[in-house]
């Protein structure tokens, strides 16, 4: 594992990036590399498809910001960069292909897994699997606690949970009653119409990569959705009335399917 950091590592000296983002001084704490080894050996991952690390400051401390994929996962280490001491981590499902489909994720020893901890929510809930839409699940750590984040909208509703990794206990949850929205405005655009001027920025994109839905904002109607294609996310905003994207953002496809 080490040497797959240690390649990562002087592949980015290479690049550019000044020694001393790498290597700490003696007595000042540890270096971007102990960090990323620190990182990795806590996820207890081998298959690294990815690795920034960059020095940053959290109350007034010198901290590490260590970011992986690996085994179908993506990795958010926030590590003190003086003791080594893992401040925060999260982990997140990562998804690929037209369809977003999981790889299967493997949960650290004794956590239960994004699979029950979604099956959990949906119980409590009293839907099934298959009436869930925009699903996510993650799992981080606060203060030395796993728990499970699941957020989905079912029958009109918006539902977010927190769960706990070990027991499976449910910590929080909400229910939001999503707004209903009103057609858009005389001249204005269908949805179907707002899809199209989305999938246009992205080649190759169709139909089935896209969730797109009517909403609100400061008072006009909007059509907001997102594409995922190609290992990307891709959200956006169509003004109802105009048909011009008032909003954009791409990153890397993780989270939803």
């Amino acid at each position: 594992m080490g040497s797959i950091v240690r390649r990562i590592a002087a592949a980015v000296a290479i690049s550019g990036i000044a020694a001393g983002m790498l290597f700490a001084a003696p007595g000042t704490g540890i270096s971007a590399v102990e960090a990323e080894e620190i990182a990795l050996r806590d996820a207890k991952v081998e298959n690294v498809e990815f690795m920034y690390t960059g020095r940053d400051h959290e109350d007034g401390r010198p901290v590490y910001d260590v970011e992986f994929f690996a085994d179908g996962r993506e990795y958010d280490y926030e590590i003190d960069a003086q003791t080594g001491d893992i401040i925060s981590m999260d982990s997140d499902a990562e998804y690929y292909g037209h369809h977003h489909r999981p790889v299967p994720p493997q949960a650290p020893a004794g956590l239960i897994g994004d699979k029950d901890a979604g099956r959990i929510a949906f119980e409590d809930a009293g839907i099934g699997p298959a009436d869930a839409e925009r699903l996510r699940i993650k799992h981080d750590r606060d203060d030395g606690r796993y728990r499970y984040e699941v957020e989905f909208a079912a029958g009109g509703s918006k539902y977010e949970y927190k769960i706990d990794a070990s027991s499976g206990a449910i910590l929080e949850y909400s229910v939001e009653k999503l707004p209903t929205v009103k057609p858009a405005p005389a001249g204005g655009i269908t949805i179907e119409q707002a899809a199209a001027i989305a999938l246009e920025r992205v080649k190759g994109a169709t139909m089935d990569d896209l969730h797109i839905r009517a909403d609100r904002d400061d008072g006009r109607v909007v059509y907001e959705g997102a594409i995922w294609f190609d290992g990307y996310e891709y959200e956006f905003e169509v003004d109802a009335l105009t048909g011009r994207i008032t909003d954009w953002d791409r990153d890397r496809e993780h989270d939803w399917f």
